[in-house]
Formats: structure tokens, sequence, C-alpha cells
């Protein structure tokens, strides 16, 4: 039973709103509003009743027309209407079309398929980051009947809105290369192949943001009947005034804070980052010590400075030059001889930072890096670049540089820094706020707004910041869809996987956070009507929690959302677990196939695993491990059965000279796995585990 229904989606419910289709269309006197998803560029949902919706003085009427039909309605006593335009004609889909609202006209609008892409970062990160991977694609491809929507990502606590939030949104916007920076880069490639699939026009919503927690995308009735302790968390930042005068005290805090970082520390207050600053008494450091900067058993918080001498061949001098610093924690200021070239004020970006023409010297030159860090034992990310490169093209410029990642000749500047302290800081004090972790805070501000839309399904992924609530997760994820599916209608849902990340352990009972969260979206994807789970363990990179190669990550979304959408017979993801028994000291593990004509393999012994590089794998079967009635797993070897003509499922065999009785199987079962079985249409076994995730 609902423990809450809003006055707001009462009234859309209501028969008052249902349309008139008219002969006649008149010219209307009073202004109406429109939600900013009904906009200019919009695509409506094919086969499917689309919703026009909006404002206007009570009793006012609204006219609208598209595709040569009208339609007619009148605002309710609360100044709400809408208008409902079936999309069912086969030849109603493509455009561009207009629409006529009153006095009001909308332009390029198509009729196809709509999918709400929503999670954390792993589906926001925008185009801009991908371009080292994807330049030519993304400065060359354009397509009229491709459209992106981005919605806006502030958490509210204020209850459901009716419109979504302007600050940091984006309209409807045309897929041509001036526009996909901030484009979703899972949106961008999933967009690409499902048109490439159907010839149908593609509308992406980017409904996501990063580091948020599922219970903001949860409403507060999945709340309250699956995790009712987020539901007090909320109401208390609703009390008058609250969050308004926590605000003030942060912004106070924040600014004092911030003043005494640059005030206080040395090295802007001595010119450290100058050429000639003479830093003879530095301490010497490898740029991976984990322990740099640590001052008695602690952590240093606060500022570090770092510098290092290079040398700049006369023949490489003035041109402009791209300056790759890898990925640095926390947030850092970059200079080059004195001179600032760049700053970053979080971890997770690239550091690419154009060095002007006139900037590099013959012969000695000095980089100096100001790093502002938490308390993090990483400061340079290994297996990043760490490099000034001169490009091939001598017209290379600007923007053009940043997508560099080879050039015609390379500075190295990995290895040994000079390093001193700079200011010592404590943690930013603060007072609550609402946040991306706040329940139903993103589900008020993003999704309630949409519920009118039709869409065709729906991509979810999200999970890296509840990788230590598995099984909370295991409640939510199910009872949220179902709640977005009440209003979307019951479309299809592809839950990705998290990609591989972190260290890879040779313990075989290495407990697995993200390997354990990975499981509840598979088993999620089982229990959901209508739904299915997309492997990334195999994309990802191991020192990047943002993985660059959205490509093959959309390219599997659209597989599934295909085999979803009828495509029964498409060969659409890799072995799944079927089954296991256990004969002796043998446990028989059945795979299924998704399709007759697959075989199970494995990986050739090189591989591609990350952008950074290739994996070398023993060309033998890994991965596998064997536990006994006590629990304590051991590695497995391996051994792939013939698989029956006709079938779909295909046998391994497992055995461990360690384990007589097994009674527990695990595949893939780390942070980062070593995936090594795949089907021959080139896609790995889902990762997996036979003992029960507690609910």
């Amino acid at each position: 039973m609902k423990v809450q229904i809003s006055s707001f989606l009462k009234a859309w419910s209501i028969s008052s709103l249902s349309f008139l289709l008219v002969t006649s269309f008149q010219t209307a006197t009073a202004a109406i509003r429109l939600p900013h998803i009904i906009d200019n560029g919009m695509v409506l949902q094919r086969n499917d009743t689309a919703r026009i919706w909006g404002w206007a003085e009570a009793g006012e009427t609204v006219q609208v027309k598209f595709v040569n039909k009208k339609y007619v309605t009148a605002a309710d006593a609360d100044g709400r209407w809408m208008v409902k335009i079936p999309t069912t004609r086969k030849k109603m889909t493509g455009g561009p079309y207009t629409m006529q609202i009153n006095d009001r006209t909308l332009t390029d609008i198509y009729v196809g398929d709509v999918w709400l892409c929503s999670g954390q970062s792993n589906m926001d990160l925008h185009c801009a980051r991908l371009v080292e991977l994807y330049q030519q694609e993304l400065k060359t491809y354009s397509n009229p009947a491709i459209h992106l929507i981005q919605t806006a990502r502030n958490p509210s606590a204020a209850g459901p809105q009716e419109d979504i939030d302007t600050r940091g949104y984006y309209p409807w916007q045309t897929l041509v290369p001036e526009n996909v920076d901030h484009w979703s880069g899972i949106g961008y490639f999933y967009a690409k192949a499902m048109f490439e699939a159907t010839g149908v026009p593609q509308g992406i919503i980017n409904a996501s943001m990063g580091g948020s927690d599922i219970v903001a995308w949860c409403s507060e009735d999945v709340l309250a009947e699956n995790a009712p302790k987020y539901i007090s968390d909320m109401r208390h930042l609703q009390t008058p005034g609250y969050l308004e005068r926590n605000a003030a005290i942060n912004r106070a805090v924040g600014q004092i804070y911030n003043k005494l970082y640059e005030e206080e520390d040395p090295g802007l207050q001595n010119n450290w980052m100058q050429s000639d600053f003479d830093d003879s008494d530095w301490e010497v450091v490898d740029q991976y010590n984990p322990n740099l900067g640590d001052e008695n058993g602690r952590t240093w918080r606060g500022s570090l400075w770092f510098r290092k001498e290079f040398q700049v061949p006369a023949e490489l001098c003035g041109r402009e030059a791209l300056l790759r610093l890898g990925c640095l924690v926390d947030a850092d200021v970059c200079y080059i001889n004195g001179q600032k070239v760049g700053e970053t004020g979080y971890q997770y970006p690239p550091r690419k930072y154009v060095l002007k023409e006139n900037l590099l010297k013959p012969g000695r030159n000095v980089l100096c890096i100001r790093l502002k860090t938490n308390g993090s034992r990483e400061k340079f990310v290994k297996d990043k670049p760490y490099k000034i490169i001169f490009p091939d093209d001598r017209n290379m410029r600007g923007n053009d540089l940043l997508a560099l990642s080879k050039g015609e000749q390379e500075i190295n500047l990995e290895g040994k820094y000079k390093m001193h302290r700079g200011v010592l800081m404590p943690g930013q004090p603060g007072v609550e706020g609402v946040n991306n972790a706040r329940g139903a805070s993103l589900y008020n501000n993003v999704i309630y707004p949409m519920l009118n839309v039709r869409i065709a399904g729906i991509l979810w992924y999200q999970g890296e910041t509840n990788a230590g609530r598995p099984e909370e997760y295991l409640r939510l994820l199910p009872a949220m869809m179902a709640d977005w599916r009440e209003s979307f209608g019951e479309k299809p849902v592809v839950i990705c996987g998290l990609a591989n990340f972190m260290q890879r352990h040779s313990d075989a009972n290495y407990p697995g956070g993200w390997a354990r969260l990975r499981e509840v979206q598979r088993i999620c994807a089982q229990k959901m009507p209508n739904a299915a789970f997309v492997n990334l363990a195999d994309i990802g990179e191991w020192n990047d929690i943002h993985p660059l190669n959205k490509k093959d990550a959309a390219r599997r979304i659209s597989l599934q959302m295909r085999r979803l959408n009828g495509e029964k017979h498409l060969s659409s993801e890799g072995p799944v677990f079927e089954s296991v028994v256990y004969e002796g000291n043998k446990a028989v593990v059945t795979f299924r196939l998704s399709s007759k004509e697959e075989t199970l393999q494995v990986a050739p012994p090189q591989r591609q695993h990350t952008s950074q590089g290739v994996v070398t794998t023993s060309g033998q079967l890994e991965g596998f491990k064997l536990a006994g009635k006590d629990g304590r797993y051991h590695w497995a070897k391996a051994q792939l059965l013939p698989m029956e003509a006709g079938s779909q499922l295909q046998k391994v065999v497992l055995v461990s000279d360690a384990v007589s009785e097994p009674a527990n199987v695990r595949y893939g079962w780390d942070d980062d796995p070593l995936l090594t079985l795949y089907s021959t249409n080139g896609l790995p076994a889902v990762p997996f585990t036979t003992e029960t995730i507690e609910k």
C-alpha cells in the first residue's frame, strides 16, 4: 500500500485531463507553460501514446496540433492540462515534425525510441572524457535523428517537484560534434548502436549523477517499505529553515577554510613554483611511494609540493605541447617554469594541460605541482601517462591537443620528484545538507517530474557507491524499478554490472566488495520481469573507477535491450551460470549460451583488458574457486567438456586438491577479476557465486 500519493500525481490521472479530437484549431489568448522536457528537439516514443502536458490559467483552452491532427483540452482548477497523442501509426515514426501548442511552435521533433539512462558517474561520464579513444568518431559523426536531453542533477529534500531543475540542465540537442562534449558516453554510443540496428530515431534522457546512492533514486514509498531509516533522515531535512541555515554555515566555514588554505601555505608565500627557487634541501621521493608526505605515522592532509627538472631539446621548443599528468589525488595546480598551466579540483579527471608555444625553453625546465590531498595514501595514480607530448602535426592546437595519446616525441616525467610539505589542514568542517546520498533526493527532482514521459526502456548503471551494502541493494533495486515502471510502463530494464576496478587478489578467500554487489545486480536482473544484466567486468580499468571503453559497454547494453525487445535469437551475452552438480571431489558447472551456434572458449593468451594496455593470460581456464563445507575457498583447475549438438548448455568440470567435498563455487570473484571463460561470440562469462546473498 502506498504511504504517499501527492496531489500532483493524482491530478494527472483524473479523467478531466483526457483530450478531445476536434476539427478546428483556435488561437489561445493566455500564455501556457511547458515542462522542460517538452521542448524543441524532443523525441516522442513510437507505438505508444505520447503525453504533452503543462500549466495554464484555470479553465484555459489548450490546443495542440501535431502531424495533421488537432487536440483540445482545458486546464483544470489547479492550472494543469494534458493531451495524449497516439504514435501507433507506423508511418508516423521519423521526423522532423513541428508541434503547435496554442501560440507556441516547437520544432525538430522526432518519433522513435526514447531511453531513460540513469545511475551514477559511469552512466554520466561525458564524451569530452573519451576523446583519447574516440577522437575521430566524436569529431566527425552527425545524425539529425539522435537527440539527447541532460537533466539537472540537483538533489532536493522538498518533496516531489513538478519540473526538472535547470541548474546544470541541457535541453534537447541533436547529435552533431559541437554538441556532444557533455553527452553521456554510454548514451551516445548506445543511441548510435540502436539507430544502426533499427533505423529508428533515438532519444536519450540522461538522468544520472556522479557518486549518487541508490536510495537517492528511490521514491519515499519504496524507502518506507524497504529501507525506512532513510525516511527519517529525509524528513529531518524538511524542518523549515534548517537547510537554509546549514547552507549559510557551510558557506561561511568554506570561505574561512579556503582563505586559510591559501594564505597559510608557505609554498604560495615563498613562490615555490618559480623555476629559480632553491629546492636543494627538499626530499627526493618516488612518485608512487604510498607514504608520500606522511609525518609522525599519519598521512598528510593539506598541500604537498612536488618539483621536477627536465631537459627540452631546442628543436622541440617554440610550439604547443601537451602536459599529461595521469590522475592526481586529489586536487592540483600545475606550473611550468613558474607559469600556471592548469588546475583540476578533484581526483578523477585525467590531467591534460596545453603548454603554450613559447613556454618551454631549450635545456632546463621545471615542473611544479601543488597537490591538495585529503589524506589518501595514493598521490600519483599508477599506470597513467606522465609525460609531455609533442604532436606529429605541427598545426595541432588547443583542444585538438587534448585528444593526444601519442605524439612525435615525448619527454618522460615519471620517477623521482623533489617534495616538500606545504600547509597542514584538518578535514573541512561542515554541517549536514541535502546531497546525492539522501533518500528520494534525486527521485524528487529528476525522476518524478518526468513520470509522464513515454519511453522504450531503462538503462541503469549504478552501484559503485553501494558496494558496501549489497543486501540492501538487493531489496531496493527491484522495488525501485517496479515503482518506476508503474508510471513509465512495463518497459525492459538493462542493469549494467560493475566494471573491474582496483587491485586483483591472489587470496582465494578475498571477500570481494565489488564482486558481491555485481552478484546482487545479476540476481536482481533474474528476479525482475523483462530485465537483463550486462557484464562489464572485463572492460574496466584497474586504476580508474571511470573506464573509458564506453563504446563496447554500450554495444553490450544494446544487444541485451534488443533481445528484451523481441530479437530472441540474438547472440547478446556471454556464458551465464545455469546450475552446479557436485560429484565426489568434482563440481560440474553448467553454463547457458545465448544461441545454439556458440560454444565456450578460453580467452586467448593476450587480450585487451583496459585502455591502458594488454593483459597476458596463461591460455588456461582460470578464475574458478571451490569451497568445501568449511567455507574456505581454494583455486580450482577447470576443464571444458564438449557441447552436445543442438544444445545451448555446456559444462565445466572443477577440481581442487584442497577440496575433497566441494559445496560452493565462485567464478570471477574479485573487484578486478581475471575473466578467461568466453563464448565464441566474444563476450565473457558472467561472474557468480553459488552462495546465497542474504536479503
